[in-house]
C-alpha cells in the first residue's frame, strides 16, 4: 500500500482545515487524549480529508484518511462505511486518536468514480454519532461522473432507538452490466450470460449510501443510466438485501438517470419476509377451550374465525369436532376455540386450521398447520366468567369524547348476560347499555359523547342479599340492594388540551392514507382521505407529531412499499421534515405546514 504517494496532499488539505479553524498545523495534528470538563454532547466533525473532493487520476489503492476534530471511538460497525461501486475484497479500519484511514487490499477499477460514504456508527469517546453522513468522491481516471440524487426513506421508531438507518442502492439495468466488473461473477453458471435484470437479493447494488437519522439521503459520483432503486435496512453491512430479516422498499419505477433528471426519491420500507404461517402449539385454558399458538400474529377475519376453519380429530376413532366459538383470548390476543361438545379426557387428538394468514397476508403453510395434542379432564375449571379489563379505545391515558370502551371476559359469557354496567360521572351513577362484539367482548353503547375535565368511573353492578330486621311477628324479609363494583377510572382529557387536526393532502384521492404518529408516545392513527384529498383527525391532544400520507398495500393500512418476490414497485409516500406541533382547539396541517410535498400519483 502505498500510503506516502498522498502526503503532501494531506498535509495541503489539512493545513487548509486548521487555517481556518484559527489553528497552527501543529496543534491541529497533535494526538491529546480528551481531558476533564463539561460533558460533551456535540457529534465528531471532520476537519481535514485525503483524497480532497473531486479527485482524479487516483491510484488503484484504496486508500482514505480522515481527520476529526477529536478523538472517534476505535471501534467501527461494518456498516458505519460504505464504497460505491463496491470492490472484491473487505474494507479495514485503523484509527488512531483523531484520525481513521481506510485501505482494502482490493484493487480499484481504472477510469472509476467512486464514492465511499462514512455515516453514524462512527462515534467520538463519548458516544456521540456523526451528524450526517460524510461522502469522498474521487476517481481512477481523468474523469469525474457528477450527477446528483437525492431523497427521504421511512425511518421508525426503532431504527431511532438503535440508531440504525437505512440504505439506499442504485441497482444498474439493461447491456451495460456486462462492462461492470463485479457483477461478473453472478453469470449464469450455464449459458454464462448475466441478466440484464438485476438480481436483487443476491448483488450488491452499484451505487448505495447510508441516510441520516430522518431518513434523508444524497447520491453523488452518479453517472447515466437506467436503475432499479431499494432501499433496505442494512443490519449486517454488507451493503446486499437480505429479504428475511431486514426491511426494504422499492421505488415507484425504474429510474433513467440523465443530466436533466431531476426526481427525488421518496421511499417507505416494509417486511419482506415470504415464509408461511406456521402452527407451533395449543394449550387448554379452561375446560372446553383450546388456544393456538403460531409463528406470527394471525390476521383475524371472518375467514378464520368461521368454525369451520380450525377443528380437532381424535387419533383413535376419526371423530372430528369442530368449535362453536372462535374468538381472541382477552388476555393473550391468541385465537381460542371454545367447543360445546367436550372431548373424550386423555384422548390424543390432532387440532388443525385450514387456513389462516398474518397481517402481511402471508399463508399458513399447508404441511406445517396441524399439531397433536391430548385433552386433558378440567373438572375444577366450574367458575363463572369473569372480567379481566375494562378499556378505552384512546391511544393516550386520557378518555376522549369519541372514545369506545369495550369489556373483556376471560373465556365465553354466553348468549345471556345477567350483568350491569355503569358509569359514575360528577356523582351521577348511569347504567349503560352494552352489546355483544364477539363470545368474550362487549361494547358499550353511548348516546352522548364523554366529557371533557371529569373522572370517569366503570362499575359493574351486582344484587347484595341481606336479612331485614325481624318485624313484631319474627318475621325476617329479604332485601336486595344495588351495589358496584369498580371496574376502572381514567381521567377524560381537558378541554384545554383537547385538539384536532384537518388538512388536505396534496395530490390526494379517496385512496390516500394519513398516519399521524405521537413522538411522545408512538401511538399511530390513521384517517383516509376523501376524493379531493380532504382527512380529519377530530379526537387529540395538543403535542408533538410526526404525519406522513401514502397509498395503503392492499388490504392494510400501512405503506406500500412494493415486494421482492415476486418483484412489484412499490406506491408514493411522502413525509415532511418538519415536526408537527399541534395546539388546542382546531389545527389545518395546511397552514401549520405551508409547502407540503405533493404525492404523486400512482
Amino acid at each position: 500500500m502505498k500510503k506516502f504517494a498522498g502526503t503532501y496532499s494531506w498535509i495541503l488539505v489539512l493545513a487548509l482545515a486548521c487555517a481556518v479553524q484559527g489553528l497552527s498545523l501543529v496543534s491541529c495534528a497533535t494526538q491529546v487524549a480528551p481531558g476533564g470538563g463539561p460533558e460533551d454532547k456535540l457529534p465528531p466533525r471532520i476537519a481535514a480529508v485525503y483524497p480532497a473532493p473531486g479527485t482524479t487520476n487516483h491510484p488503484n489503492e484504496l486508500y482514505i484518511k480522515l481527520e476529526f476534530d477529536e478523538w472517534i471511538n476505535p471501534s467501527i460497525p461494518r456498516n458505519a462505511v460504505s464504497i460505491s461501486p463496491p470492490i472484491e475484497k473487505k474494507m479495514r479500519f485503523e484509527v488512531s486518536g483523531k484520525t481513521l484511514e481506510l485501505t482494502s487490499r482490493g484493487l480499484l477499477d481504472t477510469g472509476t468514480t467512486y464514492t465511499v460514504t462514512f455515516a453514524g456508527g462512527i462515534k467520538d469517546l463519548h458516544g456521540n454519532s456523526l451528524a450526517k453522513p460524510f461522502q469522498v468522491v474521487f476517481s481512477t481516471g481523468a474523469h469525474i461522473d457528477s450527477l446528483k440524487l437525492s431523497g427521504r426513506i421511512m425511518v421508525n421508531d426503532s431504527m431511532m432507538k438503535k440508531k440504525l438507518y437505512p440504505s439506499i442502492g442504485m441497482f444498474l439495468m439493461g447491456g451495460e452490466r456486462e462492462g461492470i466488473r463485479y457483477l461478473q461473477k453472478f453469470r449464469d453458471s450455464t449459458t454464462k450470460q448475466l441478466d440484464s435484470l438485476p438480481m436483487l437479493a443476491k448483488e450488491p447494488p452499484l451505487f448505495a449510501t447510508l441516510a441520516d437519522s430522518a431518513g434523508n439521503f444524497e447520491l453523488a459520483g452518479l453517472k447515466p443510466g437506467r436503475y432499479r432503486v431499494a432501499a433496505f435496512l442494512d443490519v449486517n453491512g454488507n451493503q446486499k438485501i437480505e429479504p428475511s430479516a431486514e426491511l426494504v422498499g422499492f421505488w415507484i419505477r425504474d429510474l433513467v438517470l440523465t443530466e436533466t433528471s431531476a426526481d427525488t426519491l421518496w421511499i417507505p420500507l416494509g417486511d419482506q419476509d415470504t415464509s408461511r404461517l406456521e402452527l407451533e402449539s395449543v394449550t387448554q385454558p379452561f375446560a372446553n377451550v383450546l388456544e393456538a399458538t403460531f409463528t406470527r400474529p394471525v390476521y383475524f377475519d371472518s375467514a378464520f374465525a368461521d368454525t369451520a376453519n380450525c377443528s380437532i380429530t381424535s387419533n383413535t376413532d376419526g371423530k372430528k369436532l369442530y368449535p362453536s366459538k372462535v374468538y381472541l383470548g382477552a388476555s393473550s390476543k391468541k385465537p381460542q376455540f371454545y367447543f360445546n361438545e367436550k372431548p373424550k379426557k386423555e384422548t390424543v387428538y390432532k387440532f388443525a386450521c385450514t387456513s389462516a394468514k398474518d397481517s402481511l397476508f402471508r399463508p399458513l403453510d399447508t404441511l406445517r398447520n396441524y399439531v397433536e395434542w391430548e385433552w386433558q379432564e378440567m373438572a375444577k375449571d366450574t367458575l363463572a366468567p369473569s372480567i379481566v379489563s375494562a378499556k378505552f379505545t384512546s391511544r393516550t391515558k386520557a378518555v376522549f369524547p369519541h372514545d369506545s370502551l369495550i369489556i373483556s371476559y376471560d373465556k365465553p359469557f354466553g348468549d345471556s348476560l345477567a350483568q350491569t354496567f355503569y358509569t359514575a360521572i360528577n356523582k351521577d351513577t348511569v347504567q349503560l347499555n352494552v352489546v355483544a362484539l364477539d363470545p368474550v367482548r362487549l361494547l358499550v353503547k353511548r348516546d352522548e359523547e364523554w366529557p371533557t375535565d371529569v373522572a370517569i368511573e366503570v362499575l359493574q353492578g351486582y344484587n347484595d342479599t341481606t336479612l331485614a330486621a325481624a318485624d313484631s311477628n319474627g318475621v325476617r324479609d329479604t332485601v336486595v340492594t344495588l351495589k358496584y363494583k369498580r371496574l376502572t377510572r381514567v381521567e377524560a382529557v381537558s378541554k384545554l388540551k383537547l385538539a384536532s387536526l384537518k388538512g388536505a393532502v396534496p395530490g390526494g384521492n379517496g385512496q390516500v392514507a394519513v398516519r399521524l404518529t405521537s413522538i411522545e408516545t408512538k401511538a399511530a392513527q390513521i384517517a383516509k382521505c376523501d376524493a379531493a384529498g380532504n382527512f380529519t383527525f377530530p379526537d387529540l391532544e395538543e403535542g408533538a407529531f410526526f404525519i406522513e400520507y401514502y397509498y395503503p398495500k392492499e388490504g392494510r393500512d400501512t405503506p406500500d412499499a412494493g415486494t421482492l418476490s415476486p418483484f412489484s414497485f412499490g406506491k408514493p409516500w411522502r413525509a415532511p421534515n418538519d415536526t408537527l406541533k399541534i395546539s388546542k382547539g382546531e389545527n389545518d396541517l395546511n397552514k401549520l405546514i405551508p409547502n407540503l410535498p405533493t404525492l404523486s400519483k400512482k
